[in-house]
């Protein structure tokens, strides 16, 4: 290592030439101090183009800038593995071929090390450079597939607490964490800094996000396709399957440092299944309110379920039972795997995946959820129709102009609430045997009422008799109206001079 250089900048590149070009001058016109001193590292990961030539050209003009070194091994892992090992600086930083780092990168991050000592790693945002037309859908939450990273203005750490992935598109590493965690392994030729991050999580290291550290990224068209997009999220299922993301952090967001089995289906986590009916449905009923870019989101969300379940399952028939992350042997995609696994077990995920999906067309079909799916059935119908139709109790006041009161506040109406006071009334107007009980649920609300306003424990007007109104409303899109409905029919009405000392409830 040479007492020289402070920061090792490596890029691995293939048949990127013209793109290179470009990330070199960003790098070797850098703003920094001139007591700071980097290099840059290009690995030519089997070009058949003229990187070779490109790299020359900048190696006569900056010669002690700039170093080439050739890789065979084509893989990206093995691009950057090289770069590692060919580096010289204690501070070894990653950015693409098709990248553009700020003007100040370089001296950003070496600063971000020197102030945070605990930080073993910083990254940054990936911001887009986008083409001259960008399709309406791809809104934020479409970003993961383009590589763009932005996670806001504020420092943060990633950890097992925080496992946010940073990219290696903008990373810089202590030389040292290399010798604890590895480098990066060639078995993922995708999400292998994502992989790599786990195991420095794993190991109680930690990395510094730094808003500062900017990298811009050129977003070819290519990838603002649907098709780019699908293919994406299926192969990022397919890899994290082999880290086993769904299995290692939690619903808060937190990562496991040695999570347990728990309950498999057919060596799947039982979990999966029902998030793969749930995206369904939410993507087809996001679809049917016009929001195309939700609908598309969640179902890339059951792309990415599925092939994460498929290589689950997959590993399980072949015999393969968890271990770490980075351990294991990962098969080609779209490999021939159905002829590896038990033809009963292929059949019954197949078949399960069919009723999830057909169990999903029929609840939109009937406009509801069903059992067993639909854990609160009372808010599951789904309402084409902006319109409200339920009954409301409501006050008359005993004023010598009487004037009526909604008793919607739970003051008022304690110890019920609006909903179970309107559930209950619902329940026994639709069931001709209990609707007699009408008039005893009112006389009870209206004696409630009153001992209540006597004794002091609200401060709402004497009353002199209660309705229930039948009400309907078609809402305005803002809900102005809400308390005026297009009709109401009063359904009972009950005064307080004929009301016994019964309770009705």
């Amino acid at each position: 290592m040479s007492d020289e250089l402070d920061v090792s900048v490596v890029i691995s590149t293939c048949n990127r030439a013209m793109q290179l070009e470009h990330a070199l001058r960003a790098l070797v016109a850098q703003n920094v101090p001139t007591e700071l001193r980097y290099e840059i590292v290009v690995v030519d990961n089997n070009s058949s183009d003229n990187t070779r030539e490109v790299v020359a050209a900048f190696e006569r003009e900056h010669s002690r800038r700039v170093r080439y070194v050739y890789e065979p091994r084509q893989g990206v892992s093995f691009g950057r593995n090289a770069g590692i090992g060919a580096s010289l600086a204690p501070i070894v930083a990653f950015t693409d071929d098709d990248n553009i780092v700020g003007s100040t990168w370089v001296a950003t991050l070496k600063d971000a090390l020197d102030r945070y000592p605990d930080a073993d790693a910083v990254g940054g945002p990936v911001l887009p450079l986008w083409p001259s037309k960008v399709p309406g859908w791809l809104d934020r939450h479409h970003w993961s597939p383009l590589a763009i990273v932005d996670y806001g203005d504020t420092r943060f750490y990633t950890s097992t607490n925080d496992p946010r992935c940073l990219l290696t598109a903008n990373m810089a590493v202590r030389r040292p964490v290399f010798d604890r965690v590895g480098g990066f392994s060639p078995e993922f030729p995708r999400c292998q800094d994502h992989e790599w991050l786990i195991r420095l999580w794993r190991s109680g290291k930690q990395a510094l996000y730094v808003p500062e550290l900017v990298v811009h990224a050129t977003v070819p068209a290519e990838r603002l396709t649907k098709k780019y997009h699908r293919t994406w999220h299926s192969r990022h299922g397919y890899y994290a399957a082999a880290m086993r993301l769904e299995e290692i952090v939690d619903l808060s967001g937190r990562m496991h440092l040695d999570p347990s089995p728990g309950r498999r289906l057919f060596g799947a986590p039982p979990h999966l299944f029902a998030e793969v009916f749930r995206a369904i449905r939410q993507s087809a009923i996001s679809l049917v309110r016009g929001d195309y870019p939700l609908a598309l989101r969640r179902a890339y969300h059951v792309r990415y379920l599925v092939a994460y379940i498929r290589r689950t399952v997959g590993d399980r028939g072949l015999g393969r039972t968890g271990g770490r992350p980075h351990g294991m042997r990962l098969v080609p995609w779209r490999s021939s795997r159905a002829q590896t696994i038990s033809t009963p077990r292929v059949l019954f995920v197949h078949a399960l995946l069919v009723v999830l999906v057909g169990g999903s067309l029929y609840d939109i079909e009937r406009g509801r959820e069903h059992w067993p799916l639909s854990p609160y059935p009372m808010f599951s119908v789904v309402d084409h129709e902006p319109t409200v139709r339920c009954l409301r109790l409501v006050g008359v006041t005993g004023d010598a102009t009487p004037r009526e009161l909604l008793l919607i506040e739970n003051a008022l109406i304690h110890p019920f609430d609006r909903c179970r006071l309107t559930s209950a009334f619902s329940r026994a107007r639709s069931d001709p045997q209990r609707r007699s009980a009408i008039r005893e649920q009112l006389r009870d609300c209206l004696e409630r009422y009153e001992a209540r306003r006597r004794a002091g424990e609200h401060h709402g007007p004497p009353l002199r008799a209660v309705r229930l109104y039948d009400m309907q409303w078609t809402l305005a899109p803002d809900a102005a109206n809400v308390d005026t409905p297009d009709t109401r029919r009063m359904v009972e009405e009950v005064e307080l001079a004929a009301a016994p000392t019964t309770a009705g409830f």
